[in-house]
C-alpha cells in the first residue's frame, strides 16, 4: 500500500496499542469529541460528515486505504465533524500526544505533515468550485476522476478499475444531490458508455471523455503525489493534456 507522505513519516509513531477494527457504520470519531489519536486507514473506507438539524447529511471527505484521518485533529480540541466507517475498516492508531511531541523536535516531520494538510486544502478548494459551478453530471464525473487518480497513484487501482464501495446515498451526500438525482446521473454516465459500476467496483471505460465531462484537471493533486512514480496509461501525459480536450 502506498501512503501519503505524512502517512509514511508517521508510521514509526504508531501507538504501541494494536490497530483497531471498526464495523461498517461504527464511528471512528464523534463531532465535538476530543480526538486522542490520528487514524491511518489501512483497509476499508470511511467518511467525514456533518448532520444538519433536519437530518440531512453532507459528506466532506472520503477516506480510503492510505489516508490519515484527520490531520485537522492535530490543532483542535474537538472534532468539527464526525467520521464513520462505510465498510469494515482496519486502522492504525497514531497517538496524538506522542505526535505533538515528535513534531516539536523534528522539523522535517512538521513540514511533511504541513504539506499533506496543504494538499488536502487544495483538493477541498477545487471541490468547492465544482460544487458551486458545475452541473450534476460534471460533479460526479469530476469526483470519479479524482477518486481514481488518487487510488491509481497509490497502487490501489489499475487499468481504469478500482474499488467503489460507496452507495448512491453516499455519492449524493458528497455532491449535494438527492439519491434519486445521483442515481439518474450515474445511469446517464453508464448509458454514455463512460463508466461501469458492478459489484462495488468502478471501471472507467473512457477516462479522457469522463475528464472532459467533469472539466477535470489533476494539477491540484500534484502536491500530494509529487514523489510518486510516473503513472501508466492516460496519466502518463500531463493533466493539462486532459483538460485541453474540453
Amino acid at each position: 500500500m502506498n501512503n501519503s507522505h505524512a502517512a509514511q513519516s508517521l508510521l514509526p509513531l504508531r501507538s504501541e496499542a494494536p490497530g483497531r477494527s471498526f464495523r461498517a457504520r461504527e464511528f471512528l470519531a464523534h463531532r465535538h469529541e476530543a480526538p486522542r489519536a490520528i487514524w491511518l486507514i489501512e483497509d476499508g473506507w470511511a467518511a467525514r460528515f456533518k448532520l444538519l438539524r433536519d437530518g440531512r447529511r453532507h459528506i466532506s471527505r472520503f477516506y480510503a486505504p492510505g489516508d490519515l484521518c484527520d490531520l485537522s485533529w492535530l490543532v483542535t480540541d474537538a472534532a468539527d465533524q464526525s467520521v464513520v466507517a462505510l465498510t469494515s475498516v482496519r486502522a492504525a492508531r497514531l497517538d496524538r500526544q506522542r505526535l505533538d511531541t515528535r513534531m516539536g523536535i523534528d522539523p522535517d516531520l512538521s513540514v511533511t505533515v504541513a504539506r499533506d494538510a496543504l494538499a488536502e486544502l487544495r483538493a477541498q478548494a477545487e471541490w468547492l468550485i465544482t460544487l458551486g459551478c458545475k452541473s450534476a453530471c460534471e460533479k460526479i464525473a469530476h469526483f470519479l476522476c479524482e477518486l481514481y487518480v488518487r487510488l491509481e497513484r497509490r497502487g490501489q487501482a489499475r487499468e481504469h478499475i478500482c474499488d467503489f464501495p460507496l452507495s448512491q446515498q453516499d455519492v449524493a451526500d458528497f455532491t449535494g444531490m438527492t439519491a434519486v438525482h445521483a442515481c439518474r446521473t450515474l445511469r446517464e454516465l453508464r448509458e454514455e458508455a463512460v463508466i461501469e459500476l458492478r459489484r462495488r467496483r468502478l471501471r472507467i471505460v473512457d477516462f479522457a471523455k469522463l475528464a472532459r465531462i467533469g472539466s477535470f484537471d489533476a494539477h491540484y493533486l500534484d502536491a500530494e503525489f509529487e514523489d510518486a512514480p510516473s503513472p501508466r496509461g492516460p496519466f502518463a501525459a500531463p493533466a493539462s493534456a486532459l483538460s485541453a480536450t474540453n
